[in-house]
């Protein structure tokens, strides 16, 4: 593939950096990757104040220092996960990931002769769920970066790490990981005009996919999510989905991702600053 030279020149300083910082302990990564999203928070100043209004929708019962401190702390943790993808495989390495409840997946694939969807969203260090690549050949669904050669590089980064991108609205490779048996995962919470439900009280549109893969392939729905713990990132798999029909189909959907949806507003109550609150979520009509 042919790279514009702006894309070389940014994709050649970005694996630099890796390289170098590569050489420290990850505990000195996370600390500089943490600094960097904090940095992040002070420069761009129209984010920033999508944050905070975000989080004062969430939970209009907190104070202003308080929504500021869950602010800075959710930008930290922004840069912990972009340090995820670079060093995915030393991150889901040598105990550096862990693995909560563990036999539930394994539930999950046990007799199946189909793949398993992990229902998930953006918090914490939600990529080294990959560490499931003991368990099943793992996918996950992205969306292309804009710089087709940084794009490239995080694809090859993240497989290195077990973790094998679809890119957002590739329905061939969606459908070849669906047959082959895989684990793949889908960060559900994010706007989409597919189906409206209520997020932290207020009314949001929502996307309809792991209901209506789940509906469709007849696969499994497992609820999982990723945390950091001081220098390790925790993997949870919280629970088994099951899709309550309804009257029709929209209805099917609509209930279901409800469900989900008071499910993703519960982890995130327990864990906000580790949530990405920095995505415009609720949007006006």
């Amino acid at each position: 593939m042919a790279y514009k030279l702006s894309e070389k020149i940014v994709g050649g300083i970005v694996a630099a950096i890796r390289k170098i910082l590569s050489f420290f302990p990850l505990k000195v990564r996370y600390s500089f990757f943490e600094n960097l999203g904090l940095l992040g928070y002070y420069l761009i100043k129209k984010r920033r104040k999508l944050t905070l209004d975000n989080i004062r929708q969430a939970f209009p019962e907190k104070s202003d220092e308080e929504v500021v401190r869950i602010a800075k702390e959710s930008y930290k943790t922004m840069g912990k996960m972009i340090m995820t993808s670079i060093y995915l495989e030393e991150i889901t390495s040598n105990g550096n990931t862990v693995m909560e409840n563990e036999e539930l997946m394994l539930k999950a694939c046990e007799n199946n002769e189909k793949a398993v969807i992990i229902v998930s969203l953006h918090l914490g260090g939600f990529e080294a769920g990959s560490i499931m690549r003991n368990i099943r050949k793992f996918y996950a669904v992205f969306r292309k970066q804009k710089n087709k050669k940084l794009n490239d590089l995080m694809t090859k980064w993240r497989e290195e790490g077990g973790l094998h991108s679809i890119p957002l609205r590739d329905s061939e490779t969606l459908n070849d990981a669906l047959r082959n048996k895989t684990i793949i995962a889908l960060a559900s919470d994010h706007h989409a005009n597919d189906v409206e439900i209520e997020f932290f009280g207020r009314k949001a549109k929502a996307v309809s996919g792991p209901v209506l893969l789940g509906l469709k392939h007849k696969v499994p729905l497992v609820l999982a999510y990723a945390i950091f713990e001081n220098n390790t990132i925790k993997v949870v798999n919280k629970k088994i989905l099951e899709i309550e029909k309804q009257g029709n189909l929209k209805a099917t959907v609509k209930f279901n991702m409800q469900k989900i949806f008071h499910e993703f507003e519960e982890i995130i109550r327990e864990y906000p600053e580790q949530y990405m609150w920095q995505h415009k979520r609720w949007r006006e009509e």
